[in-house]
């Protein structure tokens, strides 16, 4: 579980394509879309991008689930800029209730 897409990408890529390459079944959720994150490439850092850059990251975290073998959910907020360690109020809940409901606890 990551804040943005490209997280999953410069944040452990290697060890889920490993995972996904011995034939576990890995999961990546996205809680946002990443549509205040800087844009680092300068080739990349143009007007038009600027305006499209939520749709840019869509397209990109598609292509990097591909590559790395991974199924890929998206949790739908919006990228808020908040400081480090700062949670809008519903993003914890949510994000649990969206772990218990796909991961049920099991009874031993």
């Amino acid at each position: 579980m990551h804040a943005h897409p490209d997280d999953e990408s410069s944040k452990g890529a290697a060890t889920l394509a490993r995972y996904a390459d011995e034939g576990h079944r890995v999961l990546v959720v996205t809680l946002t879309g990443g549509e205040r994150g800087e844009i680092l490439n300068p080739a990349m850092d143009l007007p038009e991008v600027h305006g499209r850059i939520a749709e840019i990251r869509r397209d990109e975290m598609a292509k990097a689930a591909e590559i790395l073998g991974v199924e890929h959910t998206w949790l739908g907020f919006v990228d808020s800029g908040l400081p480090k360690g700062e949670l809008p109020p519903r993003c914890p809940r949510t994000a649990l209730r969206w772990c218990r409901w796909r991961f049920p606890p099991r009874r031993w």
